[in-house]
């Protein structure tokens, strides 16, 4: 594949790091997960997710609600709709909530 083809490296760290998130999410809007705390230590201790990041929890919180929302939006329309936030955070962003507090 010629490199003009090539996706952008950061690009593809973003997708591969927000669509964990996004999973996360909807485990915690199906209230397989039950808070924020267990779902970061779950995603680094459980499947090796970014510990720099905080967790998959965290890196929404750290993106802000709001933004991340966004640019899974954009990721959806892009890439396809397993970037889709779910309903939990479209509403948290509505309402400027967070996961923890500032």
């Amino acid at each position: 594949m010629p490199e003009e083809e090539q996706p952008d490296v950061d690009e593809v760290i973003k997708r591969l790091m927000f669509i964990q998130s996004v999973e996360t999410a909807r485990c915690m809007e199906e209230e397989v997960v039950l808070s924020a705390t267990d779902a970061d230590v779950g995603s680094i201790l459980g499947w090796g997710f970014c510990p720099s990041k905080g967790g998959a929890v965290s890196q929404i919180h750290t993106v802000g609600v709001e933004n991340f929302v966004g640019e899974c939006d954009r990721l959806a329309q892009q890439y396809g709709a397993r970037f889709t936030p779910p309903n939990m955070l479209r509403k948290m962003a509505a309402n400027g909530e967070q996961f923890y507090a500032a």
